[in-house]
């Protein structure tokens, strides 16, 4: 079989990408759980070698810093706004803060740089929208689509590419403040934090070249067909929801929502339960880089607002990143 090394080769690199995901995703899931074993159990100090590990000291906030703090607000048809009265709002907490000991309130032995009490802080508020509120951001997205008529689906290519690039040099700005909010929300640290939004930036410039220098994206005719001429010409699918996992809820969500937008459609972003606060901090880059309705946020409970919004079919194209359970 001429193609069996062929698929010999895709299969262990196939192989290889899965076990790396999985050596990923257990890295991320053993952070997490040190950060919440250091809060629930702040006098658990010893060193690794003793069977506990603890967080070592320049990689946690101290006393003497200010955590940040995200006052939730609402994003739909292009407005940024605060909460409404009716909607029910959520404090979200972070981990940590870290408060020094004196030598008598710690076990023996234990030595200075560990003698601090980690608890969890609170880091900002996310709105909890309900069926009535998350059916308002879809009106927004059909409004805005509006049968593929939409001021954004009706933007060329070109000038789709020149808005996200706005979007990118606005976000930017934000850059600092995603960092600190990465770290307190998820408990990554600084060097993971900072690679996420810097590679989110990249891999959001890279869609753009690729698109630009591919013939695929364009219109024109097409002669590979023989005697056949056809004419190809790309357009939008429509409202495309985009659910954004809690791990990497930058990265993740924009390898979904970037390509989608630049192709023309309408975006609904729901914000992950934990790792929201994020994408909060994007929500005037956005304002100010794209015409209302091209993407509206909502945030809550997934179970409460998702069902609504597919049952009403008009949905045309969901990403998801997670389980079949979620």
């Amino acid at each position: 079989l001429p193609f069996a090394p062929f698929a010999i080769i895709c299969h262990r690199a196939a192989t290889l990408l899965l076990h790396f995901a999985l050596l990923t995703t257990m890295k991320v899931s053993l952070q997490i759980w040190l950060c919440t074993a250091a809060v629930l159990y702040p006098n658990n100090v010893v060193h690794a070698s003793q069977g506990v590990i603890s967080p070592t000291a320049p990689t946690l906030p101290t006393a003497s810093t200010a955590a940040p703090f995200v006052d939730g607000k609402i994003f739909i048809n292009g407005a940024v706004s605060n909460a409404s009265s009716d909607m029910k709002l959520a404090d979200v907490y972070g981990c940590c803060t870290s408060t020094p000991l004196s030598a008598d309130q710690c076990p023996d032995g234990t030595e200075s740089e560990h003698r601090r009490l980690l608890r969890p802080t609170k880091i900002g508020i996310m709105p909890q929208m309900n069926k009535e509120q998350a059916l308002q951001a879809l009106s927004s997205a059909v409004n805005a689509w509006a049968g593929g008529s939409g001021v954004w689906p009706q933007m060329s290519l070109g000038d789709r590419i020149d808005a996200i690039r706005k979007f990118m040099r606005e976000l930017k700005y934000k850059r600092e403040d995603i960092v600190n909010i990465l770290m307190y929300e998820i408990g990554k640290n600084r060097k993971d934090a900072e690679a996420e939004f810097d590679r989110t930036m990249q891999f959001c410039e890279k869609t753009i070249e690729y698109i630009q220098s591919s013939n695929e994206f364009g219109s024109g005719w097409d002669a590979s067909n023989g005697p056949t001429r056809l004419f190809l010409s790309r357009a939008a699918i429509g409202i495309v929801l985009c659910l954004g996992p809690y791990n990497y809820p930058l990265n993740e969500t924009y390898a979904t929502l970037i390509p989608a937008l630049l192709m023309g459609n309408i975006a609904i972003l729901k914000l992950p339960t934990v790792g929201g606060l994020a994408h909060q901090l994007t929500m005037e880059a956005f304002a100010k880089a794209l015409p209302p309705g091209t993407i509206n946020f909502i945030s809550g409970s997934g179970r409460a607002t998702m069902p609504p919004l597919m049952e009403s079919g008009k949905i045309d194209s969901l990403a998801f990143i997670g389980g079949s359970n979620a």
